[in-house]
């Protein structure tokens, strides 16, 4: 079972936003110096029920092994102490990260707004559980 809750400090922010909207948070983690977490999601959703593969939010950790999508997402949201993570069980397991984590940005407050526009414009293209 996975644990809970953690707290991760951010050292580095990627994003790119042509036809995938992605961020990238640099973290340390206890098994890497800089461990990296991308989230990708389309500009645009098809709108169908069930949902495309290709609308879902998708979620890999460092090794791309460690990867799930946004069926195991329960919220992402940019907060004023930094990036709010929450997973399922399952998410949690396959990212190996905690159900409920935080990503703070205490030695880099810059990059944070960076997330942040990056959580909105997912938020804006339809993924439910991003909250900018």
């Amino acid at each position: 079972m996975a644990q809970s809750s953690g707290t991760f400090e951010v050292e580095e922010v990627f994003t790119e936003q042509h036809d995938l909207l992605v961020l990238s948070l640099g973290f340390i983690s206890p098994e890497n110096p800089l461990d990296i977490l991308h989230f990708a999601c389309g500009r645009t959703r098809s709108g169908q029920i069930p949902p495309l593969i290709e609308d879902l939010l998708y979620i890999a950790r460092t090794d791309q092994d460690l990867a799930c999508d946004s069926r195991d997402l329960i919220a992402l949201a940019a907060t004023p102490e930094g990036i709010a993570l929450h997973l399922t069980e399952a998410g949690a397991e396959a990212l190996r990260l905690p159900q409920q984590t935080l990503f703070r940005f205490d030695r880099h407050p810059h990059l944070l707004p960076q997330a942040a526009a990056l959580l909105t414009a997912m938020s804006a293209a339809g993924q439910e559980q991003v909250a900018p």
